[in-house]
């Protein structure tokens, strides 16, 4: 997977391929390590065999108890991501993600003959704020919630609070539903996979270029033994240049918080 070598200090133009470096296969029941991520150069036509350069590294540093209860209540915890330029810790520190303690978007209600029940939570939802190395707010990206309880939405804002995207996948079933693509685009890790498109933040919430994050097939061994992530973020073509450098860390932010919303509690 993922070649270690040292980075230049820029955010890249078409996006970021962001991989989930800590692997899973010790965690047992509620025990879970603090997740680190890597960020490598975009590449569109991605596959699991390809290797890339480690442009920067992401380590989190989450309280043990928060990330104890992460199976039951997903996306509560209080955590930190701060992220260095390099393969490691050692290199300076860029910018960092930043979450409180908040609800969980999805509580575990109890155990049935089929698994886990949740049932979704519509207050004090989980947001991860993006801020520069001096601690100076970039952008904040928020969990979504409406009257369409099992589709994801999340909504970003700039530094002053500003709406800037609505990021959501596409639905069936009346809006209902996320819906997936089989291997559109033909991308070699992109089957069955649900793209989080990003939007403009008001209805209809048109798709901005082709820009999305895009959960991808990470290879069986990492999909199945060390239950690793690896996400596609395609950052819009149209952003501003003042702003371009604030929003693209706060989308970095945003893809942590799908993650901690969507996957984490499966893993």
């Amino acid at each position: 997977m993922p070649l270690e070598a040292p980075s230049q200090n820029i955010m890249p133009d078409g996006g970021v391929m962001v991989y989930q470096k800590t692997s899973q296969c010790c965690r047992c029941c509620c025990l879970q390590p603090n997740i680190d991520w890597t960020i490598h150069d975009y590449k569109e036509d991605w596959s699991h065999t390809d290797q890339l350069v480690t442009k920067m590294f992401i380590k989190e540093e989450a309280p043990y108890c928060g990330r104890c209860w992460s199976n039951c209540w997903p996306a509560f915890r209080q955590t930190t991501y701060t992220v260095y330029d390099g393969d490691s810790e050692n290199g300076q520190v860029l910018f960092k993600h930043e979450k409180p303690w908040t609800c969980s978007n999805c509580p575990l209600v109890m155990y049935g003959d089929s698994g886990p029940v949740r049932c979704p939570c519509c207050c004090c939802l989980p947001y991860l704020e993006t801020k520069d190395a001096s601690g100076n707010l970039l952008g904040t990206s928020k969990y979504v919630c409406d009257q369409c309880l099992f589709v994801p939405k999340y909504d970003l804002f700039d530094r002053n609070g500003n709406h800037i995207y609505r990021v959501r996948s596409e639905t069936c079933v009346g809006g209902m539903c996320m819906k997936c693509r089989c291997n559109s685009g033909g991308g070699k890790g992109k089957c069955f996979r649900v793209p989080f498109l990003i939007r403009e933040p008001t209805a209809p919430f048109k798709q901005i270029d082709d820009a999305q994050i895009t959960d991808l097939w990470a290879g069986g061994l990492h999909e199945c033994c060390t239950n690793r992530e690896m996400y596609a973020v395609k950052f819009p073509a149209t952003m501003s240049p003042q702003d371009a450098d604030a929003l693209k860390k706060t989308l970095i932010g945003m893809t942590l918080l799908l993650d901690l919303t969507i996957n984490e509690q499966d893993q």
